[in-house]
């Protein structure tokens, strides 16, 4: 029956002019097009690659302490192409996947050497980023160390969509080369840097283009590398689920181990639920201060919005704004309308109280014109 009604299909199209006409001019522009449907790679060609790759050779630690420098200059220089540069020369993603592989084949030899690798590289790359934060005398950080201590949900959902690609790409011999890609996308070597930098500076740290922001090192620390255990929990646990649905284990067999798992990236989600509720507190503190600003073009065109910091505890956010601005020029109607804004905006998302600060920088600006000699 199918067959006759695919029969009867093609003999329309084929009876048809125009269509005729268009499947023809299909083929020419696309070359006869098709999906290609490639098969996974065996279970001993996906375990050879994988007990390779779990193995800690000094290739693999050579390559880690050089991307370990290439990314603590970068961090410390606020230069985000030589940050990039190192996530593509660390190696830290494959025995992950390998770790991975081990848990869902039960192949505790392999599961247990990745770890330690992965152990192994992670202390080696903290030890060189502190001894790189002790010799060099910074004490001021720039953006691309503050983006790696205050991971939330979204450094979870990048982390598992990285696990999901890597994996896949581990089971396809046309995309292999794909995993360079997805180190770039979930970074870990980076955040184990700030981590070191973080111990090796000192106790406080100043935040660049905001001298009078003060924080604690320790606090830089922790956050750095609660970002790298998410990024850990979330690719492991997408890519035992990955590869177990290209079939090379078995989900009732690897249970407990894959529930282990899933109970890390519980823990985590607390610390990052509260990061991702600050974060949309402060999006939606910066949108109102915008509409501010555009309500006062001559104060917006002479002030800049250095940084914006909230904090939440419990129902009460902490709100902090530092501003630049010539002296005189930040009128109290300007305060009274941000103040406003702020509180009725917060008040939308179920803050009951606001604790609003803004600190005001004084600028001097001097002008020479048509100066001549």
């Amino acid at each position: 029956m199918n067959k006759q009604k695919k029969s009867g299909f093609l003999k329309l199209i084929f009876n048809n002019s125009f269509l005729r006409k268009l499947l023809v001019f299909w083929k020419a522009i696309s070359s006869s097009w098709r999906v290609y449907l490639e098969k996974p790679l065996t279970l001993e060609e996906v375990r050879l690659n994988r007990e390779a790759a779990s193995i800690p050779s000094f290739g693999f630690f050579f390559l880690l302490i050089c991307a370990t420098v290439i990314a603590s200059f970068g961090l410390i220089s606020d230069s985000t192409a030589v940050i990039i540069g190192a996530m593509i020369v660390a190696p830290l993603m494959n025995p992950i996947l390998s770790m991975a592989f081990g848990i869902i084949t039960r192949d505790w030899t392999l599961y247990k050497r990745s770890m330690i690798t992965v152990a192994l590289g992670a202390s080696c790359t903290i030890l060189i980023a502190f001894i790189l934060g002790s010799l060099i005398p910074v004490d001021v950080v720039g953006k691309e160390i503050m983006a790696r201590t205050q991971p939330n949900l979204i450094d979870l959902g990048i982390a598992i969509a990285a696990g999901a690609a890597g994996s896949f790409s581990l089971t396809r011999q046309s995309i292999a080369s794909s995993i360079a890609g997805v180190a770039i996308a979930v970074a870990l070597v980076p955040p184990l840097c700030v981590t070191g930098l973080g111990l090796g500076i000192g106790d406080k740290i100043v935040i660049q283009h905001i001298g009078s922001l003060i924080i604690s090192s320790w606090d830089v620390s922790i956050g750095s590398f609660l970002l790298f255990i998410v990024n850990l929990a979330g690719i492991t646990f997408t890519a035992c689920l990955v590869f177990l649905s290209q079939s090379y284990g078995s989900f009732r067999k690897v249970f407990q181990p894959l529930l282990i798992w899933l109970l890390i990236i519980a823990l985590v989600c607390g610390p990052l639920t509260g990061s991702m509720k600050e974060f949309i507190v402060s999006s939606r503190v910066q949108l109102e201060i915008r509409k501010v600003r555009e309500e006062y073009p001559n104060i917006s065109l002479q002030t800049q919005v250095n940084h914006i910091d909230v904090q939440l505890e419990g129902s009460t956010a902490y709100v902090m704004i530092l501003t630049n601005a010539p002296e005189g020029l930040i009128t109290d109607e300007y305060l009274k309308a941000t103040e406003e804004r702020v509180f009725d905006a917060l008040t939308e998302m179920g803050v009951n109280s606001i604790d609003l600060v803004i600190r005001i920088i004084p600028v001097r600006i001097e002008e020479y014109k048509n100066i001549k000699r």
